[in-house]
């Protein structure tokens, strides 16, 4: 990697978006489904406890599928996707055998399974991870033929997210996702970093609380669904326990009339973590399911940026 990497912004992954819109061929590999036993932690916060894992990824393609389309037969302009999901399952495998090894109840996160020097990012750019002090040094194989790496010189983004559905005891469960954007590099030119993006998610977490207007709404709690998604996530630890239980006592304590002073209520919160960053971007994503009878939901969101 050039040095300029280390310019490479930090944004949402909406923004990331923006520098390198409407790829013209993408190829994705959706809720690949493992188990890890050494990795993360559960929904109690115990390190060492086997849970089911879902892998997620994503690479944009920076022109189309040409020779793929013309020849019917898989290229270079192109990857398998059934040795994309080899490759990523191969490596979690590593990693959590190298979790074992170590003994160490902290030895891998969620965040470093994507993020160290042998986790999934490498394994599918061939470049170290892009939020290290490491990044800007030089890439790894990244055009080698065969495996699971990828050529970066055909490459407009990529996405890895590591899902962990039963990491969240009042939710769906826990995501973290990390993707870049490329910029263009010649058929000699190494590729190098347009932009970065991180985040966490702590999915729908459903909790009784004392939320509304009406009469009715005041003498009884009733279910607020909220996700509550942190970009700009460059944590190692996982801490997505610890700011998941801040958010649930912060909703059973609370008896806000509006979901507008609640959101933003919650978002102060997940500020106040004693893990914040500057950079962070925090979005409150409420539902009431029982609000309206005649619709799903009625659905508001507050988004929050910190520095």
């Amino acid at each position: 990697m050039s040095n300029d990497d280390n310019e490479a912004p930090i944004v949402s992954h909406a923004r990331l978006r923006a520098y390198a819109p409407d790829p013209p061929a993408t190829v994705s590999v959706q809720n690949l489904s493992t188990t890890i036993r050494h990795i993360g932690r559960d929904a109690w916060n115990r390190p060492h406890k086997a849970q089911p894992c879902l892998l997620l990824a994503e690479v944009a393609f920076a022109s189309a599928f040409d020779s793929a389309s013309a020849t019917d037969r898989l290229g270079t302009d192109t990857v398998h996707y059934g040795t994309l999901s080899k490759a990523l399952l191969s490596r979690v495998e590593q990693r959590d055998d190298t979790a074992k090894n170590r003994g160490d109840f902290d030895a891998l996160t969620v965040a470093s399974l994507l993020r160290d020097e042998e986790g999934l990012w490498r394994c599918l750019t061939g470049l170290d991870e892009p939020f290290g002090p490491e990044h800007q040094q030089d890439a790894l194989g990244w055009d080698l033929a065969g495996g699971g790496w990828l050529d970066l010189r055909r490459v407009a983004r990529v996405s890895l997210t590591v899902a962990l559905p039963k990491a969240s005891l009042l939710g769906d469960g826990v995501k973290v996702k990390m993707s870049a954007a490329f910029r263009p590099a010649g058929p000699g030119g190494r590729p190098s970093y347009a932009a970065r993006a991180m985040a966490l998610e702590i999915s729908r977490l459903r909790v009784p609380t004392l939320i509304g207007v009406n009469d009715n709404e005041r003498n009884a709690k009733q279910f607020v669904v909220v996700t509550v998604t942190v970009e700009g996530f460059t944590v190692v630890e996982d801490i997505y326990t610890e700011i998941e239980a801040a958010v649930v006592k912060a909703m059973e304590e609370s008896s806000f009339e509006t979901l507008e002073a609640l959101g933003a209520h919650l978002a102060n919160v997940v500020m106040a973590s004693k893990w914040r960053q500057n950079d962070w971007l925090v979005c409150i994503r409420m539902e009431k399911p029982t609000a309206v009878p005649l619709a799903d939901c009625p659905i508001v969101e507050v988004r929050q940026r910190s520095g």
